[in-house]
């Protein structure tokens, strides 16, 4: 077993309530096709800058979420919307409705889930 897994064992043994914490994840959309998605940190601030660096630095728009799904839809127009929900289908799916009050031609940009 290598350290990193030692220590984890180590943590979920002294400390239960901290192995059942919400990790948060994020997406996020950009000119010309920028996007970015992260999942699985600490923080939200972690989840938010791991999008930024993914997308290297092109993304615009950028929302975070914690224990859930998130999805970005993007309409033909530059139009777009965004939404989290219980599994991957959910989320793309609202995010997918919220995309057409502002344009057509939605589809899915980037999708994540984080435990």
């Amino acid at each position: 077993m290598n350290n990193l897994l030692k220590i984890a064992a180590f943590l979920m043994v002294l400390m239960p309530g901290a192995a059942m914490a919400q990790l948060w994840g994020g997406v996020g959309i950009g000119p010309g096709g920028a996007h970015g998605w992260s999942y699985e940190w600490p923080t939200q601030q972690q989840a938010y800058d791991a999008v930024q660096q993914g997308c290297v630095y092109d993304c615009t728009e950028i929302r975070t979420f914690q224990g859930t799904c998130g999805a970005m839809a993007v309409a033909t127009n530059g139009g777009w919307g965004w939404a989290t929900g219980g599994s991957r289908s959910a989320a793309e799916s609202f995010a997918l409705d919220y995309c057409r009050q502002y344009g057509s031609g939605c589809r899915v940009a980037v999708w994540a889930c984080s435990g």
